[in-house]
């Protein structure tokens, strides 16, 4: 329920930015309505890709099939001229890896933003990021799926990043394709929990239902207000050693990060800092059962962590590394964070990342909520 109500954020928000900063211009709505699919390779990571399963071989291919409603406007706001008329909205998909008995069929849920790359006469392209959840999972089961160690419980994040290209055929109607990657798994916060991990390549046909926006002619915004800021993050999350992904105990993470960020541009910044996370489980008992609580459940990671800034919407991204930690020792082990980030009010926000190693492998998802210090702003 928590990862719904940060997706639904993300997209009311998106949704919501024609009316932040263009009352005075008459705004009109250029809907228009996908159907992809999808057909790619599964990267074997586990054992149960590889054919570590009841039918006894790999899981090769997967394909999905996808719904989308979205918007573009020419530039009504100043987030849609920053990013050259962006297409954004909702898309539902059902998934397929050619075992429905293990994995089902998982339906997902997300929020769509595609940023333009690079418009020709005709052609454009594009980069789409989506974000949501993923269910309907035919999860693990000690006695009726007990090989399926990818997916532990009902409910995962469903992420996709990929590039597509669109080509108009008729007036209202577009053909696209395109290649992406996807990821499902719930952060570490119901194991087993190993994930699956695709690529793959899409088509997709897409019909407006009006005429088209003029988005050739958007107009950049100028050099917008910038700031520096100083941010506080308060994480928390649930977390289950992998040593013991088929028993029950999970064990909490909390935490706390400082970040220093510079503002580059109207869409972008980068911030280096820390994370200090007190791990409950880090020295559990052999036989999984919670360890004495001392500074020896702490960690400290050092962190770069480039951030999209669109209106009062963020996506991010990082990649640290572990100065301290018990199980992996000190530098030695990389980690990487991505997800979304939202201002509720006045600087203070609200998210979701997913914590991962060796960008493969999830370690937690990271509910937070955060405070920024703003100073030398500069203006139009």
């Amino acid at each position: 329920m928590r990862i719904f109500i940060i997706i639904l954020l993300a997209v009311l928000s998106l949704n919501s930015f024609s009316q932040t900063d263009s009352i005075k211009v008459k705004q009109k709505n250029y809907p228009s309505f996908s159907a992809n699919y999808q057909y790619g390779n599964i990267i074997p990571t586990t054992d149960f890709v590889r054919g570590d399963n009841l039918m006894g071989k790999p899981l090769k291919y997967y394909q999905s099939y996808t719904l989308k409603l979205l918007w573009q406007n020419p530039g009504y706001t100043d987030w849609q001229k920053i990013y050259r008329a962006p297409y954004y909205g909702i898309g539902q998909s059902v998934g397929d890896f050619f075992n429905p008995n293990e994995v089902g069929y998982p339906i997902s849920t997300y929020g769509i933003l595609g940023l333009p790359i690079k418009r020709w006469k005709k052609l454009e392209l594009y980069s789409e990021f989506q974000f949501g959840m993923a269910y309907n999972w035919t999860h693990y089961d000690s006695i009726t799926n007990p090989k399926n160690l990818v997916i532990g419980g009902g409910l995962t994040v469903h992420l996709n990043i990929g590039v597509n290209a669109f080509y108009p055929i008729t007036k209202n109607l577009d053909l696209g394709a395109g290649i992406s990657f996807i990821h499902f798994s719930n952060g570490g916060f119901e194991r087993p929990n190993k994930g699956f991990n695709i690529y793959a390549p899409s088509i997709e046909l897409k019909y407006h239902l009006a005429e088209r926006p003029n988005v050739r002619s958007v107009n950049s915004p100028g050099k917008l207000e910038r700031t520096n800021d100083l941010f506080f993050m308060i994480g928390y999350g649930d977390h289950q050693l992998n040593d013991h992904e088929l028993d029950s105990n999970y064990f909490a993470i909390g935490g706390l990060s400082v970040i220093y960020f510079t503002q580059f541009s109207n869409a972008f910044r980068l911030g280096y800092g820390t994370d200090l996370n007190y791990w409950w489980g880090l020295n559990a008992y052999p036989n999984g059962t919670i360890g004495p609580r001392t500074s020896e459940n702490f960690t400290v990671g050092l962190l770069v962590q480039p951030e999209l800034i669109i209106d009062k919407l963020t996506l991010v991204s990082g990649f640290g590394i572990y100065a301290k930690h018990l199980n992996y020792g000190n530098f030695k082990q990389t980690y990487q964070r991505l997800g979304v980030n939202y201002e509720i009010y006045k600087d203070i926000s609200v998210g979701v990342n997913i914590r991962a190693l060796n960008f493969m492998l999830a370690e937690f998802l990271e509910f937070n909520i955060g405070y920024r210090i703003k100073w030398d702003k500069v203006r139009k």
